[in-house]
């Protein structure tokens, strides 16, 4: 039985709470979108295309059930076409956030990716270009947009997925590079951050941290060794993790709404690992 075969509405100290998930179709942002909603926030999904919104649909029609089955309101689960690559999407993002949330914004997860492989001697400006833009560009751009239109309120949360690759002296796949290079780059901007929006007048006591995310069973895998992908299945197929090997997406989804918690206010500009221990940060 799938975790979402067999949900149940948690502790709803997130009622009242907008976030927004990036990303959250699917695997991990689909995760920890699910987790949040379950603790009573409202939230607003993105995903790459209007042909993945159905599965925002279904997380919504999920959500409504649980809710409905245990008598109590459903938060709102609304769906956006954003891809990171497009000049368009932070401001969309906004606007929704303006249109939906009434302008108020508790929980950003910046968990939306763009993945392109390709090793050293294969490297071309388009390609790693088109990296940047949808790893750094586009998470520049969106947090400066939400922090420029005031749409992060006192004591908010934002979580950034980061990558235990950022810290690998040897990368499982070689044509990681560059994408493991923007990781590193978000964890930094990550403590910029948690400075600017911890100070800020209106976002004041903001928290800003870095979960750094080891092997996770998700379809991602599927383009993985033969190796990695056996264990993937087996983890999906039992639903349960391998400490130090791989984790489900669950497992994240519970850590990052640790860091979204009101008692997690005295943790900001650090990088937290979820990895089962498979990678250590001292």
């Amino acid at each position: 039985m799938t975790v979402e075969e067999n949900l149940s509405v948690l502790e709803q100290d997130l009622a009242g709470k907008n976030a927004v998930v990036t990303g959250a179709s699917r695997g991990i942002g689909r995760a920890i979108a699910l987790h949040l909603a379950m603790r009573g926030a409202s939230v607003i999904g993105t995903c790459s295309s209007a042909g993945s919104l159905h599965h925002l649909e279904t997380l919504e029609q999920l959500v409504t059930r649980t809710f409905t089955a245990a008598g109590l309101q459903p938060p709102l689960i609304f769906g956006i076409a954003a891809d990171v690559t497009s000049d368009e999407t932070p401001e969309l993002v906004a606007r929704t956030v303006v249109e939906r949330f009434d302008s108020k914004l508790n929980i950003l997860v910046n968990n939306a990716a763009y993945y392109e492989f390709r090793p050293m001697g294969r490297l071309d400006a388009a390609h790693v270009n088109r990296i940047l833009s949808g790893n750094i560009t586009a998470l520049v751009i969106l947090m400066d947009t939400l922090y420029r239109q005031n749409l992060f309120q006192p004591d908010s949360r934002v979580v950034n997925v980061s990558s235990d690759t950022a810290k690998m002296t040897n990368l499982p796949f070689p044509g990681m590079l560059i994408f493991s290079a923007t990781k590193c780059a978000m964890e930094s901007l990550t403590r910029a951050w948690a400075d600017t929006l911890g100070h800020n007048a209106s976002s004041l006591g903001t928290t800003v941290n870095s979960l750094s995310v080891g092997a996770t069973a998700t379809d991602a895998m599927k383009n993985s060794p033969p190796a990695l992908q056996d264990i993937a299945e087996k983890v999906i197929r039992n639903n349960k993790a391998e400490l130090g090997v791989m984790g489900r997406a669950e497992d994240i989804a519970n850590v990052a709404g640790l860091l979204v918690s009101k008692r997690a206010g005295w943790v900001t500009g650090s990088v937290i690992a979820a990895s089962g221990g498979a990678t250590k940060i001292l």
